[in-house]
């Protein structure tokens, strides 16, 4: 955690520096590149802060190690279904809804029906039949 929050700290300093150059170049007179180069930075500050303040409330984790191996950072990743179809139609239904959003709104509610279904198919894959826990 103290080398994630090394990290965004490196990005928020990095993204500063960044933002006052581009201010300097543009005149301080675009109003949406400096202002979101500023918010942007303060997001990495903030990101900082917050791990900075966890490391120092929890244990030591596996990735500050330096003598650490990778093997002791494993752990159980979930499940995952290769036979499972849900993914599929949602990934279809998705293209569909972002089509609608190009195209017309009508057409992303027509999308979003099948979407909703395929979603809960998905969450409750393991939930029915031979599959269910």
């Amino acid at each position: 955690m103290k080398t994630n929050s090394g990290l965004f700290g490196l990005l928020g300093v990095f993204v500063l520096l960044v933002a006052f150059i581009y201010g300097f170049v543009t005149g301080f007179e675009e109003l949406a590149g400096f202002p979101l180069l500023l918010l942007t930075a303060g997001l990495g500050f903030m990101l900082w802060f917050y791990l900075r303040l966890t490391a120092k409330h929890s244990e030591v984790m596996d990735s500050d190690n330096p003598e650490g191996e990778i093997h002791q950072q494993a752990g159980n990743y979930g499940e995952f279904a290769p036979w499972s179809w849900w993914p599929l139609g949602l990934g279809f239904s998705s293209a569909f809804v972002f089509f609608g959003m190009a195209y017309d709104w009508w057409v992303v509610f027509i999308g979003a029906i099948p979407a909703i279904f395929f979603v809960t198919g998905w969450v409750l894959e393991y939930n029915r039949k031979r599959y269910a826990h």
